[in-house]
């Protein structure tokens, strides 16, 4: 029976793991690309595609729609480039196209509909990356955090068209959640949207949650102020 060959230590440590590289590209990634609204959105998706990295080494058509990925998200980074941003996002749309097309059952494609909804918003094509944050709503069924970064898109989404009432709704949703994961921006982002409705009181209400129970967010100051305007115009009109 042939003796398995074993690997030095030494060659080890020289060799780089592979899971290990995918993972630091991961990583980098976050740094280089966060977005003032959806930054934490990024670093999320990522940061769950470096644990779930293993695939790609394991099943085929992982490895394809991964590469597929790798693609789109390089086009997505160069796009940074004020001289090639538009030619480098239409490749990144278009790779992003072929992995959630062809490879719809893969993390790469779960990931890819989040990170191509990101760019839509930024791109200003609100429609789109309201239909792309559906399909990803349905397609992390269950993901409890991330469901919660998704209504947080689709109501940022939502507020871009000037649809306040559906951005309330979903901002609304993360604030009835019971997890203090992105509440107190939400419970803020609430009032702001019941403000634009013209709705005071649940307005003052979503503001005195931020004020009560989430100190730390950073809306904090503004919503104080803001409490302290809504009362002020409340006893006003006793």
């Amino acid at each position: 029976m042939a003796r398995k060959k074993r690997i030095s230590r030494k060659k080890l440590l020289k060799e780089p793991d592979e899971f290990l590289t995918f993972s630091a590209r991961a990583i980098r990634f976050v740094v280089d690309n966060q977005r003032p609204v959806f930054g934490i959105l990024i670093g999320v998706v990522v940061v769950v595609l470096a644990f779930a990295g293993f695939r790609y080494f394991s099943n085929l058509s992982e490895r394809k729609a991964y590469a597929m990925f790798e693609q789109g998200r390089m086009h997505y980074m160069a796009e940074n480039s004020q001289d090639t941003k538009a030619p480098e996002q239409e490749k990144a749309a278009e790779q992003f196209e072929k992995v959630i097309t062809k490879y719809p059952s893969t993390d790469a494609a779960r990931f890819s509909l989040l990170i191509y909804a990101d760019m839509s918003y930024q791109n200003g094509d609100y429609q789109r990356a309201i239909e792309l944050y559906q399909k990803a709503l349905d397609a992390f069924s269950g993901e409890g955090s991330i469901q919660k970064l998704i209504w947080n898109g689709l109501a940022y989404a939502y507020e871009a068209q000037k649809d306040y009432k559906s951005a309330a709704e979903y901002f609304q949703r993360i604030t009835e959640t019971q997890d203090k994961f992105i509440k107190g921006d939400a419970c803020y982002n609430l009032g702001r949207t019941m403000d634009a409705l013209n709705h005071q009181e649940k307005a003052l209400e979503a503001y005195n949650k931020v004020v009560q129970a989430h100190p730390d967010s950073v809306g904090f100051k503004i919503a104080n102020e803001k409490v302290l305007r809504l009362k002020g115009a409340t006893e006003a009109s006793e």
